[in-house]
Parts: C-alpha cells; structure tokens; sequence
C-alpha cells in the first residue's frame, strides 16, 4: 500500500513538473517572439505631409529605438524611391569621396532633415525614402548598410 501512494506522488509530481515545463517554454518562446518583433523596427522614418509639388520642401524626421547608435551614410543618407508596381531606386552619380558615417542618432532620440524635391529630377507619383543605417557605429568609421529604415508613402504632384 505504502508502495502505491509513492507511486501515486511521484506521478503527480511528474505531471505537475511537465506543465511548468510546458508553461515556461510558452513563456520563453512568447518573449523571444515579441523581442523580434521589437527589433525588427529600429527606427522609424516619417515626413511631415503625404503630398508634395515640385520645388517643395519635404521634412522627415528619423526615431532612434534601437539600443545603439544608428548612423547614415556621408554619400548617400537617403535614396529616393518611385512605386511603379515595385519600388525603384532614382539613380545617383557617383560618390567622389569616402563613404563614412556622417551623422548619428542616440538611442531613443530623433533627428530631422530636408529635402528640396526638385522638378527635374523627380517623377509624379507616389514615392518613399529608403534611408540606409549603420547600427553601432561611430562617426568617422566606414560606413555600412546594417539595416534599411524606410519612410511612409508620400505623393509628389
């Protein structure tokens, strides 16, 4: 008798041991889960208006999230972008000097900047910024494409 109660205890401690496994994988995986979630969006571009003329000038402002610095490019900090079915790049000359990071944004900080939109060179559609970023680097250092942080839709007319 006195086997079949042990026996008894040491099953319902096996099963009470499997559910707190059980319950803490959710927990782990549920967390794991919203860190990526979090992570996948480092920072966030945004302009001012939706819709722009030619000659206007069009603001953006860029939200830091990330735990470390974001830097941009001396050459290119931003690409201009046009939705033609797929988004496609305007084409740029080439960068004459060293392609370094120029400018950084602290963590959980903003930085904004301008835009002329020129007639000349810019179609009327719908348009973006794709703006490359450099996650963690120092201003000076070479710069490299870590992560492309890209804007809301605006229109130019």
């Amino acid at each position: 008798m006195e086997k079949e109660a042990k026996l008894k205890k040491i099953k319902v401690f096996s099963y009470v041991f499997l559910a707190l496994v059980f319950i803490a994988g959710i927990v782990i995986y549920s967390n794991l889960e919203s860190n990526n979630k979090v992570s996948a969006e480092i920072a966030k571009a945004f302009t001012e208006k939706s819709n722009y003329s030619h000659g206007d000038e069009l603001k953006v402002e860029i939200k830091n999230k990330e735990g470390k610095n974001i830097c941009f490019s001396s050459c290119y900090p931003y690409v201009i972008q046009t939705k033609n079915g797929t988004w496609n790049n305007y084409s740029y000359s080439e960068c004459s000097k060293d392609n370094i990071a120029e400018t950084c944004i602290e963590p959980n900080q903003s930085k904004a900047f301008a835009i002329i939109l020129n007639e000349m060179f810019l179609k009327t559609s719908v348009h973006r910024l794709a703006i490359p970023a450099c996650i963690g680097c120092v201003i000076g250092e070479q710069f490299r494409v870590d992560k492309i942080i890209y804007s809301n839709e605006f229109e130019i007319k």
